[in-house]
């Protein structure tokens, strides 16, 4: 009988065991199964003149791809021959969930933008903590890359063209 119950607390040690095993084996492959090719947003690449300038002004953006799982920008505003605005903007997966990263040359760290749409040719990020804007969004229509800083009372629009 004690034979009995020691063989039965070992079958259950194991069992519960290789539960525990399959569980934690099924949460790091969800993590592995997270996929850049379900994210295209090469439809920012190239180099973008802003339509919808200011008077006297001059803005482009500028995207290339470092890889499939990183996307590079930069962003600057002339004013004659004088640049008055520059940024820097990495869009890439962080922690399984992909963000827009941006970094003016004062900055000393970037401030991070949560992809929380995404469509074919079309994404909006959020940083509900960043004074202005709280929203970017990004979205193309045949060839005008239209873009958006938003906040709850302002939207400011870019319009752009190859």
């Amino acid at each position: 009988m004690h034979i009995m119950k020691t063989i039965s607390r070992i079958v259950i040690l194991f069992i519960a065991l290789s539960a525990i095993s399959c569980s934690s084996n099924k949460t790091d492959n969800s993590k592995k199964s997270f996929s850049y090719a379900e994210y295209n947003f090469d439809f920012l690449l190239g180099e973008w003149k802003r339509t919808n300038d200011e008077e006297g002004k001059r803005t482009f953006e500028n995207w290339e791809k470092k890889n499939d799982s990183t996307y590079i920008g930069e962003g600057s505003t002339l004013q004659d021959n004088d640049t008055i605005w520059k940024e820097n903007m990495i869009l890439s997966p962080v922690n399984g969930d992909w963000y827009l990263q941006v970094k003016t040359p004062e900055d000393k760290e970037s401030t991070d933008f949560k992809v929380i749409d995404y469509e074919n040719d079309s994404f909006t990020s959020e940083n509900r903590l960043n004074e202005f804007p709280k929203t970017i969004r990004y979205w193309k229509t045949d060839n005008i890359l239209n873009a958006e800083i938003a906040d709850d009372t302002i939207k400011i629009p870019f319009i752009f063209e190859k």
